[in-house]
C-alpha cells in the first residue's frame, strides 16, 4: 500500500483559473470598446453612404414625390409627349400657368422644359402636373437592353454572342446581382456596353417607404462606382410602366436619374422554360427593345436573338447603345472615382449577400468532406479493431494466476444508489479482487449504508475524508489499495459480472512495443426512460463502439471513463494519480499515461451501465462539465497538439477534439445566420441537403455500432431527431466553456441528481463462473 501523503499530487489551480478576478472585466472592457468603435464608424460614415449623389435645386425632401403625386387621382394622370407612342424616356412635369400659357417644368429645379401644345393643355386642365414621354429612336436603329442581370450563366453567353455578332447593348444590371458577379459587370463594360440601374432588388416602389426606395437606387450606383469606377444616371423600373409606377419615376428623377423605357417587349420573361421565344418583327422604326439576361431561365432569349440579330442586320439595321439618343449629361461615366461611402457600400452589401454564400458552400463542402472522410476511416478501423478483438486468442494468465484488483469507489451523497452499484460489484465472477470505497464527506447517510454493507461483506473496505472533489476521493482510493491493477467506477454505476475480468485480462496478456497502461470500458445508459435519455444511449453507444474503437487501433484513444475503466498501478503512482486542475480529470490522466509511454486499448465487452441525466436541464449541465474540462485538458497538454510523437493522438484525436471547439465558435453564430438568410431567401436546399447527408452518415455509424455489439435496433430510430438535441446542445457547452475559460472563476461540479433509476439487463445475471482457463 502507498503511502496515502505520498501519493495525494499537489494541488493545482485550475486551468483557466484567474486569481486576480480582472480577466472578465479586462474583456468586457475590451469588447465594448470593440462595439463603441463599430457603432462611431457606423455613424461616421452612414450619412454619406445613404446621401444622394447628386443634389437638385429644390424639393429635395424624401416625402415630396408621394405629397406630389396625392395631389391629383393617380389612375387619372394626364400624359404628354405621347405624339408617335414609341418614345422611350419619361419624367413627370409641373405644370404652371403663366399668361395663358401652359408651361412644363423640372420639379427639382426652375427649368421651365417647354410650352404644352393646346392639345396637351386642354388634357392637362388644372391639374399640378403630368406624365411625359419624348426621345424617339432614330429609324432603322436598334438598342438592345438587357434587364435583370448579370447573372453568372445566362450573361456571358450573351456576351459571347455579342461580341461574335459586333452588336453593343445596354444592361438594366440589378444591384444585388453586380455584387454577387462583379467580374461580369466588369466584361459588361469592358466589351463597351453601357449599364444602367435597375435598383438594387428589383423591389415594388409602391410597396416600400421612401427611404428604403431612394437606397435602392443610391446604393447600386455606389456599388457601379465601387465595382469599375463606372457612374450611370439611367434608370429602368422594375416592372416598367412609367405611367402606372410614377412613384418610383419621380423618386428616381429626383435623384437626377433619367427613366428609359422601351417600346419593342420580347416578352421573354413570360414563356416558360423550353418554351421558344417568338423572334419580333420589325417595321423600319427605331426601337428600344426589351429581353433580359437574368432572372430566370434565358435559354430561349439567347436562342431568339441568334436569329433576329443576323435578321435585323440583313433588313438594315444598326445596333447601338442607348448613347445617340440621351441628352447631355447622362452619358455613363467610365472613370468616376469610387469614394470611401462606395466601397463601404460595396463592402457591407458583399459581406450580406456574398460572404454567407462562400461562407455556406465552404461550411456545406467542409463539413461533408470532413465527415465523409472521418466516418469511413473510424467505421473502417472500429470494425478491424474489433474484428481483431474477437478473433484474438486469449491465454490463460498462467501459473500466476489472475492479478489482484482493487476496485476503487469515490462517492458522494450516493444514499440511494451506492447498495445497488454494491451488489452489481458482489456479483462479479472475478476471483480476486477488493473493493476500496472512499466516502468524500457525504452529508446524507452515505457512509453508513457502506459501512452496514461491509459487516456483511469483508472485501469492501471504507474510507472517509472531509469532502474534497472527486479527484481527491480517488487518489485516497488508489492509495489505501493494495491492487496491482485499479478500476475504477462512479457510485452510480452498475458492472456486468464480467466486467473486471474484461478489464484485467489485458494487463495479463503478452503486451506489444508499449505497456498496457489504462483500458477504457464500454459504458451504457442503464436508465432508457425517455427520450433524452434514450438519445445518450445512442450517443454513448456510436461514441464508444466506433470512435473510439477506431482510436484504439491507431493507439490514440484520449479519454478512459472514470465510470468503467481499469488502470495499472504503477502507471498511476507515475502520473500522480487523477488532478484536480481539469473538470475532465479522467481525460486528464489518460493523456498524462499517453506521455508516459503507456498504450491505452478499448474492450467493448467491459460493460457498465450508468444512471444518464433524464431531463435537458440536467444533460446540458452535465455536457456542459464535460466540454469545459476537455477543453481545460487539451490546453493543459497542449505540447502534444501536432506533435508527432503522440502519433494520430497527437496528429488526429487531438486536433480534431479542438476543431470541434474552434470552428463551432468561429462560424457557428455565421452559419446560423446564413442559414436563416438563405431560408428567408427560400435557399432551403443546401441546408436539407447537408442535414440529409449528415443523418444517413450517422445512420451507418449507428448501424455498425449496433451490430458490433449487437445492442437493440430500436437506436437507429433516435437517428432522424439527433440533431435537435445536439445541435442546441453543442451550441450551449462549447459558448458556455468558453465563457468559463474567459471569465477565470472557479467552476464547480455538478452532480446530477440520483434517481436510482439504472438497472442492468436481464441478461447480464444469466453469467457463468470465471474459468481458470478461459480468460
Amino acid at each position: 500500500m502507498t503511502n496515502v501523503s505520498s501519493f495525494l499530487p499537489d494541488v493545482q489551480p485550475p486551468v483557466f483559473f484567474d486569481a486576480s478576478g480582472k480577466r472578465w472585466n479586462r474583456i468586457l472592457n475590451a469588447l465594448l470598446a470593440a462595439a463603441l468603435s463599430v457603432v462611431l464608424a457606423l455613424c461616421a460614415v452612414l450619412p454619406g453612404a445613404t446621401a444622394p449623389l447628386r443634389q437638385g435645386q429644390l424639393n429635395q425632401s424624401p416625402d415630396y414625390p408621394r405629397a406630389l403625386l396625392a395631389q391629383q387621382y393617380l389612375k387619372n394622370i394626364p400624359k404628354v409627349g405621347y405624339e408617335q407612342g414609341n418614345e422611350v424616356f419619361h419624367r413627370i412635369a409641373l405644370v404652371e400657368r403663366r399668361d395663358g400659357t401652359t408651361l412644363l417644368k423640372d420639379p427639382f429645379s426652375n427649368e421651365v422644359w417647354r410650352e404644352a401644345t393646346a392639345n396637351e393643355a386642354k388634357a392637362i386642365g388644372k391639374r399640378p402636373y403630368a406624365v411625359e414621354a419624348y426621345g424617339l429612336p432614330p429609324d432603322h436603329t436598334l438598342m438592345l437592353t438587357f434587364d435583370d442581370g448579370p447573372d453568372p450563366r445566362y450573361t456571358p453567353e450573351i456576351l459571347d454572342l455579342l461580341s461574335r455578332e459586333g452588336v453593343p447593348a445596354t444592361f438594366f444590371a440589378i444591384g444585388e446581382n453586380v455584387v454577387e458577379n462583379p467580374e461580369i459587370f466588369r466584361r459588361i463594360i469592358r466589351e463597351g456596353h453601357m449599364v444602367g440601374n435597375h435598383t438594387m432588388s428589383h423591389i415594388d416602389f409602391w410597396a416600400h417607404d421612401d427611404a428604403s426606395n431612394r437606397q435602392e437606387i443610391i446604393g447600386e450606383d455606389r456599388v457601379f462606382r465601387a465595382a469599375d469606377n463606372y457612374a450611370s444616371r439611367l434608370f429602368r423600373i422594375p416592372t416598367g410602366n412609367p405611367e402606372n409606377n410614377t412613384l418610383a419615376l419621380l423618386q428616381a428623377q429626383q435623384l437626377g436619374y433619367l427613366h428609359v423605357n422601351m417600346d419593342l417587349d420580347t416578352r421573354d420573361w413570360d414563356y416558360e422554360p423550353g418554351t421558344p421565344v417568338p423572334v419580333p418583327d420589325l417595321d423600319g422604326l427605331g426601337h428600344v427593345m426589351l429581353v433580359h439576361d437574368g432572372g430566370g431561365d434565358r435559354t430561349a432569349t439567347i436562342e431568339m436573338l441568334k436569329e433576329f440579330i443576323p435578321k435585323a442586320k440583313a433588313q438594315g439595321y444598326r445596333f447601338t447603345t442607348l448613347e445617340p439618343m440621351l441628352p447631355d449629361g447622362f452619358v455613363p461615366q467610365r472613370t468616376a472615382d469610387a469614394g470611401l461611402p462606395d466601397n463601404l457600400t460595396f463592402g457591407a452589401l458583399t459581406a450580406y449577400l456574398v460572404t454567407p454564400s462562400v461562407v455556406m458552400n465552404w461550411l456545406f463542402w467542409f463539413g461533408i468532406g470532413s465527415l465523409t472522410i472521418l466516418t469511413f476511416l473510424f467505421v473502417v478501423l472500429a470494425l478491424v479493431n474489433n474484428a481483431r478483438q474477437r478473433k484474438r486468442k486469449w491465454d490463460p494468465p498462467g501459473s500466476r494466476g489472475w492479478p489482484f484488483v482493487s476496485v476503487v469507489l469515490p462517492v458522494y451523497n450516493e444514499e440511494p444508489v451506492v447498495t445497488k452499484t454494491l451488489d452489481a460489484l458482489k456479483a462479479s465472477e472475478y476471483p480476486h479482487f477488493e473493493v476500496v470505497a472512499v466516502n468524500d464527506g457525504s452529508t446524507d447517510a452515505t457512509l453508513d449504508v457502506l459501512r452496514n454493507y461491509a459487516a456483511g461483506w469483508p472485501q469492501l473496505r471504507v474510507h472517509t475524508q472531509p469532502n474534497s472533489g472527486k479527484p481527491a476521493a480517488s487518489n485516497n482510493g488508489i492509495a489505501q489499495s493494495r491492487g496491482e491493477i485499479v478500476v475504477t467506477l462512479d457510485g452510480d454505476t452498475l458492472f456486468e459480472p464480467q466486467t473486471i475480468r474484461m478489464l484485467a485480462r489485458h494487463f495479463v496478456a503478452p503486451s506489444g512495443a508499449k505497456e498496457v497502461g489504462a483500458v477504457a470500458g464500454h459504458v451504457k445508459v442503464g436508465n432508457r426512460r425517455n427520450l433524452v435519455a434514450r438519445w445518450q444511449s445512442l450517443e454513448y453507444l456510436s461514441g464508444i463502439c466506433v470512435t473510439r474503437m477506431a482510436e484504439g487501433l491507431m493507439g490514440a484513444i484520449s479519454i478512459v471513463p472514470g465510470a468503467c475503466a481499469a488502470w495499472r498501478r504503477d502507471a498511476l503512482v507515475k502520473a500522480g494519480g487523477y488532478s484536480d486542475a481539469t473538470l475532465a480529470e479522467d481525460a486528464d490522466l489518460t493523456l498524462s499515461l499517453q506521455q508516459l509511454g503507456y498504450s491505452i486499448v478499448q474492450e467493448n465487452r467491459a460493460v457498465a451501465w450508468t444512471e444518464a441525466p433524464l431531463t435537458l436541464s440536467g444533460l446540458f449541465k452535465q455536457r456542459l462539465r464535460w466540454t469545459y474540462g476537455n477543453i481545460q485538458t487539451l490546453y493543459k497538454h497542449r505540447s502534444m497538439l501536432f506533435n508527432p510523437k503522440f502519433g494520430a493522438l497527437g496528429m488526429l484525436t487531438m486536433p480534431y477534439a479542438l476543431v470541434s471547439v474552434v470552428v463551432p465558435l468561429i462560424f457557428m453564430p455565421l452559419a446560423v445566420a446564413v442559414a436563416v438568410l438563405s431560408l428567408t431567401r427560400g435557399e432551403w436546399q443546401a441546408i436539407a441537403l447537408f442535414s440529409a447527408f449528415v443523418t444517413a452518415t450517422h445512420t451507418v455509424v449507428s448501424l455498425v455500432a449496433v451490430v458490433m455489439v449487437r445492442e437493440s435496433p430500436w437506436h437507429l430510430l433516435i437517428v432522424p431527431i439527433y440533431r435537435l438535441i445536439y445541435e442546441p446542445l453543442r451550441a450551449y457547452v462549447v459558448f458556455g466553456a468558453a465563457i468559463r475559460a474567459l471569465r477565470g472563476s472557479a467552476v464547480g461540479w455538478y452532480k446530477p441528481q440520483r434517481t436510482n433509476s439504472a438497472e442492468l439487463p436481464p441478461s447480464a445475471a444469466d453469467h457463468r463462473p470465471l474459468s481458470p482457463t478461459v480468460p
